[in-house]
């Protein structure tokens, strides 16, 4: 039986391993579908920095609850030397409809390698320095998988390889995604070693994809019905551009309260690959706890949402907006322009809505 916690813990699990797995090399210019995947996910060269826009979307029908949950993320990045947690400035907004409620919200997290804030309405705050130096532990144990190597992917150093992922494969040519022009290359996903390779990460990740139940990803074997990926890639330098999943579920007949149907779908953008990004920490800002205290939330719940690794908690709001509630048109206006934003830019433009 699936449930909401399954999808969930799918898409952490996913997007957590997408992001570990941006890296590829500079093959040669062969196009057979399956070697230019081959030098995208195994080759040494690393996509150390850059921008990168991360749309994933869950969409329900029938059932007792059918509705929709978008999340955006957008922001730039840059890596540290010797396996450190890579610094970087990422803006989130999500919007969720179900019944005849909505929901949304938007907002920053920031790491300098060393410290970590979070943006709410304008507000910059400093997350606990113990449990921010837990989750660089987390992350460090991680990256000792890879037994010092400087050029070994974690991904790789696992046996895994997102290029196992796809099935009948096909090249559909050439494309330009984010001024640079790129191999697309489609497939069937495989979803028993999506499954599998989903699950391996999962348990080496531990506390840093927060502590998922590799028994509920099981389930997808089960439930899901069909599902497709799309990879882009550098024409000449096989660096990832363009990561594309898209899933179709079912859940077993006679679930209660389940959805007759389920789509995921996710698509993860890079661009500016390997140019310097700079991020810094902002000026000013105050205890996390100040913000919690604000919203009810008990000493003891912002150790256990944070332990669970750093903004998988959902409270990431609004980055330079308003320190009231927005109006009724203006969180209208927010919600038309996050449908049609694409991007980190364009995700900021829509966050200034929510201050008119």
């Amino acid at each position: 039986m699936i449930r909401t916690r399954a999808v969930a813990v799918f898409a952490l699990a996913l997007v957590s391993s997408l992001l570990i797995a941006a890296c590829g090399g500079g093959g040669g210019g062969g196009e057979a579908p399956q070697q230019v995947l081959d030098q995208t996910f195994s080759n040494p060269t690393s996509i150390r920095s850059g921008t990168f826009d991360l749309d994933f979307k869950v969409e329900t029908s029938g059932g007792d609850s059918p509705g929709t949950l978008e999340v955006k993320l957008g922001g730039k990045f840059q890596s540290q030397p010797n396996g450190q947690l890579p610094k970087f400035d990422v803006d989130v907004s999500l919007r969720g409809e179900g019944g005849s409620q909505s929901f949304t919200g938007s907002g920053g997290l920031t790491s300098t390698g060393s410290q970590a804030f979070i943006n709410y309405q304008g507000t910059e705050y400093a997350v606990p320095q113990q449990l921010y130096d837990e989750f660089l532990t987390s992350y460090a144990q991680l990256q000792g998988q890879s037994n010092g190597s400087k050029s070994a992917s974690l991904l790789k150093t696992l046996g895994i390889s997102p290029a196992n992922w796809l099935s009948d494969l096909k090249n559909e040519g050439t494309e330009d995604v984010e001024g640079t022009q790129t191999i697309h290359i489609s497939g069937t996903a495989n979803v028993s070693k999506l499954v599998e390779d989903l699950k391996t990460i999962a348990e080496r990740a531990g506390s840093a994809v927060g502590n998922v139940n590799t028994a509920q990803l099981n389930q997808l074997n089960d439930v899901v019905q069909s599902g497709e990926i799309d990879v882009n890639t550098g024409q000449d330098d096989k660096l990832l551009r363009r990561f594309q999943v898209s899933l179709d579920l079912k859940p077993p007949a006679g679930t209660p309260g389940a959805p007759d149907s389920l789509t995921i779908d996710l698509q993860l953008n890079l661009a500016d690959v390997n140019k310097p990004e700079t991020i810094t920490a902002p000026a000013n800002a105050q205890p996390l706890n100040n913000l919690f205290q604000q919203l009810g939330i008990g000493p003891g719940q912002l150790g256990t949402a944070l332990r669970g690794g750093l903004g998988t908690s959902g409270a990431l709001p609004q980055s330079g907006g308003s320190t009231t509630a927005p109006s009724t048109s203006a969180a209208q206006a927010y919600e038309q322009c996050l449908s049609q934003a694409s991007g980190s830019e364009a995700l900021q433009q829509c966050a200034k809505l929510l201050g008119q």
